[in-house]
C-alpha cells in the first residue's frame, strides 16, 4: 500500500472517530410532563362542594333561591393567569344575581337550561334562554345575571381567577374585594 493511500485510510477511519470524541453528547432528553391527573372526565365522576367564599366578593342583590355546588374538572380557577374549567349545578328556580367577572366567563349548558340577561339589576324581561348545548359568554366587566331552569349543570372555562362581584343593590357602586 503506497504511503499516500494509507495516509488517505488513516483520514478516512481517524478523522470521523476524532470528530466524535470532540462534539458533546446529546443533551439528555427530557419527556414531556404527563399529568397526574386523568384527561377524561366521566358524567357522574365530578366531585361537588360549596363555591369557594373567596370567589365570592360582595353581597348578591337577590336570593339564590335554589342550591349552587361546584366542581372543579380542570386547571386552577383561582390562580391568576391559569385555565380552568368548572361546573356549576344548579337547581330548579336557583338565582344568580347581577355580577361580573375580571375576565372572560365562557358558560355551555350541559344539562337543563339557563336564563340570561344583560345589566346590574335583575330585569325578567331581559332574560335570554338558552337550551342544553347552547353556549354563552360574558366579556371581562360587563354585568350578567342568570336563572337556572330545571335542574342544570353549566361548564365554565376561561383563564383565572374565577371570581363573582355581585353588583351592590346600590348599583352606582359595585363591590369591591376586600384587601
Amino acid at each position: 500500500m503506497s504511503t499516500g493511500r494509507t495516509g488517505l485510510l488513516i483520514l478516512v477511519v481517524l478523522f470521523p472517530l476524532v470528530a466524535g470524541a470532540q462534539t458533546k453528547p446529546p443533551a439528555k432528553v427530557t419527556p414531556a410532563r404527563v399529568s397526574s391527573s386523568p384527561m377524561i372526565v366521566e358524567p357522574g365522576s365530578e366531585k361537588w362542594g360549596d363555591i369557594p367564599a373567596a370567589a365570592l366578593v360582595g353581597t348578591p342583590s337577590v336570593e339564590i333561591g335554589g342550591t349552587l355546588r361546584v366542581a372543579i374538572i380542570q386547571g386552577d380557577p383561582m390562580t391568576a393567569g391559569h385555565t380552568y374549567t368548572l361546573r356549576l349545578s344548579c337547581s330548579d328556580g336557583a338565582k344568580i344575581a347581577p355580577h361580573w367577572h375580571p375576565t372572560t366567563e365562557n358558560v355551555t349548558v350541559i344539562r337543563g337550561a339557563a336564563a340570561v340577561g344583560m345589566g346590574s339589576k335583575w330585569d325578567d324581561a331581559a332574560l335570554k334562554d338558552v337550551a342544553t348545548g347552547g353556549f354563552f359568554w360574558a366579556a371581562p366587566h360587563m354585568r350578567h345575571f342568570a336563572e337556572c331552569k330545571g335542574d342544570t349543570i353549566l361548564q365554565v372555562h376561561g383563564v383565572a381567577p374565577f371570581v363573582i362581584n355581585f353588583v351592590s343593590p346600590d348599583e352606582s357602586q359595585v363591590a369591591k374585594k376586600p384587601k
